[in-house]
């Protein structure tokens, strides 16, 4: 079994960092393929997973727009954004999504 770990939780400036280095990273467009569309940069970026399990690490955030946003947290595609971030995140970090996969 796997050792419990603490969630990373952060708020104030240190999630405002994280939140523009997302950006950054995801050059301020929507992740969602065929999608691209410009996220302004004080949009707050999607955690991946949600709900419980969200932390606040870049290898949990994904650059969404409105649209896709709101699909992912309500919408009959939710599962196939999910799928999308997080086949996103772990091409990014492999070795840390393993765990997840």
């Amino acid at each position: 079994m796997l050792p419990k770990r603490k969630k990373v939780r952060i708020t104030g400036k240190k999630l405002s960092k994280l939140n523009d280095d997302i950006h950054g990273r995801d050059d301020s467009k929507c992740i969602i393929k065929g999608c691209g569309r410009y996220v302004d940069p004080r949009e707050k970026f999607h955690h991946e997973p949600q709900g419980n399990d969200k932390e606040d690490r870049i290898e949990h955030g994904v650059t969404l727009c409105l649209k896709h946003h709101t699909e992912r947290h309500s919408g009959t595609n939710g599962a196939d954004i999910r799928e999308q971030c997080e086949e996103y995140l772990s091409g990014l970090y492999p070795k840390y999504w393993e765990r997840f996969m």
